[in-house]
């Protein structure tokens, strides 16, 4: 294993059992997202100096939505980024991802709209896909107050916000509405199957937990919604037409098979599908740039793609 990973994932075992507190999967979901708001907090230093973060609400289908806006140094008008966070649609929110987003915006030259949607088991599907559109729909019709070029924009998400990337692109092709240049769909939730061979590889110790996925599908599908609906996991659905995708995946990530299958499962379907493997990095990677050399090389990847689709 990575030197750097394997110390990593060593002092989070020893922090965790220091503190003694239990595993995710046996807590209720309001306590382990106030503890994810807390340990979260460590892996958002050093922010990028150049970019400006702005908090702010946009009008929602339920309410107003939260946001959190990166401004990248510059003149703009800037290419836009909307971005759903990770955290198994229970947990995280634009804070806990705030130095993965401002590192986006900095190294993409691109605005980036932090999405606050809805979260399980109190709110149960739509209602996370619903707020996510929403705020794709208002990021674009109100680019130019945000120094932003609508007509250039990406959709970008980490775990459960790969899941809602990738369904939001899915609903807009499906209503119509405006049409990103790039899935940017960092370690996604995708396929809603808890044993596929890497979830069983990578079931314990690596961050991510096979225990901890059973914890999040089983809050998020409490309401009765349906795993084979392609707006809960996009991988059923058809997925023809769909903007070009960059997936990127380390190999110690239980998700890495839903990566693998969304993106053969987009190619099939005739559209551009780029698939980035990092060995020996885990879930969340792209969090640990301060800590992890493969997560300085994913950020630069993530930025150049966003570059490249968004020129």
């Amino acid at each position: 294993m990575d030197p750097q990973v394997e110390a990593l994932l060593q002092m989070m075992a020893a922090q965790a059992e220091a503190a003694g507190v239990p595993p995710l999967w046996e807590l209720e979901p309001q306590v382990a997202r106030a503890n994810a708001e807390v340990s979260f907090q460590a892996f958002n230093q050093p922010l990028p100096q150049s970019v400006t973060i702005t908090d702010r609400t946009i009008p929602g289908p339920a309410g107003e939505i939260p946001v959190k806006i990166f401004t990248p140094a510059g003149s703009g008008p800037f290419p836009l980024v909307v971005y759903f966070h990770g955290g198994g649609w229970v947990i995280g929110s634009p804070a806990t991802h705030t130095k993965l987003c401002a590192e986006l915006a900095e190294g993409a030259g691109a605005v980036v709209v932090s999405v606050h949607y809805r979260l399980a088991p109190e709110h149960t599907p739509p209602a996370q896909l619903d707020d996510c559109v929403a705020a794709v729909r208002w990021a674009v019709d109100h680019a130019a107050e945000l120094n932003a070029d609508g007509s250039r924009f990406a959709l970008a998400g980490d775990s459960a916000g790969g899941n809602l990337a990738a369904c939001a692109a899915l609903r807009l092709r499906d209503e119509g509405g405006p049409q990103a240049r790039l899935q940017l769909l960092l370690y996604g939730a995708l396929s809603g199957n808890n044993d596929l061979p890497s979830v069983h590889e990578n079931a314990e110790g690596k961050i991510l937990t096979r225990q901890a996925m059973d914890w999040f599908y089983r809050h998020y599908l409490s309401g009765g919604a349906d795993p084979k609906d392609p707006y809960i996991f996009p991988i059923h659905g058809n997925l023809a037409g769909l903007p070009p995708a960059h997936l990127i995946v380390g190999t110690l990530d239980p998700l890495l098979d839903d990566s693998k299958l969304y993106a053969e499962a987009l190619q099939k379907a005739g559209v551009p599908a780029k698939l980035s493997i990092y060995q020996d990095q885990p879930h969340i990677f792209l969090q640990l740039t301060a800590m992890l050399d493969g997560g300085k090389k994913g950020m630069a990847e993530a930025c150049e793609a966003l570059r490249a689709a968004l020129a």
